[in-house]
């Protein structure tokens, strides 16, 4: 019998087993990136009415509102690009002073006779640049609106925030994986894992852009007549990030 290399494999499988369980040491450290930019546009809450003796009536006098607000938009000073949406419509009646609502249906007769209807609807209105928030806002209370008011903004490009972020968060990471190396007197090595726990995936499409040429530019209108301009800058768009990021040591 020759029981040498019968031992030479174990003693082989052995070492492999003992490797396998050797492992470098490793330092992981959590980095926090924040950054901040002024608003490129700004958004705006209000909401329009209009009354009249009859349902018709009230939509018909909100509707006038609304198209003269949608006229006088573009002849803000300074030209701003305004875009606005709808939100909340409602159309009630009015009933006499008499009438007791206790939430039960009611008559249409007596103290509770209909006096007149009053039609509603709310907007959003995005104004670019964020600078001219304040003379729109003016503006539509000009017109009419209520309960006007402001509701932050925004940047053109949420990406390059949100990727400025993620690198100021990968920085601070490396920073802190360098102090604590230094004071344990040991070096930094390469980057074993990146953990990004509010990574999203981005899917990027192309198109071909055979839209016809843009229609001439409309003739100069003046500008609207503001009562009151009013100046208005939304609070900066800030953005953050967090990385877990986990470096081998080296002595």
């Amino acid at each position: 019998m020759r029981p040498f290399p019968l031992a030479v494999c174990f003693l082989a499988l052995a070492t492999t087993v003992m490797a396998a369980e050797v492992q470098l040491p490793t330092i992981a450290v959590v980095g926090s990136g924040r950054v901040e930019r002024l608003a490129d546009y700004a958004l705006l809450n209000f909401n329009l009415r209009g009354e009249g003796a009859t349902a018709p009536e009230a939509v018909k006098a909100l509707a006038a509102v609304q198209a003269k607000l949608d006229a006088s938009l573009p002849r803000l000073p300074g030209k701003p690009a305004t875009e606005t949406r709808n939100f909340t419509l409602q159309i009630r009646e009015v009933r006499g002073k008499g009438c007791e609502n206790r939430g039960y249906p009611m008559m249409t007769a007596g103290d509770c006779a209909v006096v007149g209807v009053i039609a509603t609807q709310g907007f959003q209105l995005r104004v670019t640049p964020a600078a001219k928030a304040g003379d729109a806002a003016s503006l539509v209370a000009q017109i009419g609106g209520f309960d006007v008011n402001a509701a932050g903004g925004g940047v053109a490009d949420e990406k390059a925030l949100e990727d400025a972020a993620m690198r100021d968060a990968v920085a601070d990471a490396k920073r802190q994986a360098e102090l604590l190396a230094a004071a344990s007197g040991v070096k930094l090595g390469p980057i074993i894992r990146v953990q990004d726990n509010q990574a999203n995936s981005v899917v990027v499409t192309g198109y071909a852009n055979n839209a016809p040429p843009p229609p001439p530019p409309p003739l100069p209108v003046p500008p609207v007549a503001l009562a009151s301009p009013l100046n208005y800058t939304p609070q900066p768009i800030v953005r953050t990030a967090r990385v877990m990021v986990t470096y081998g040591l080296e002595p």
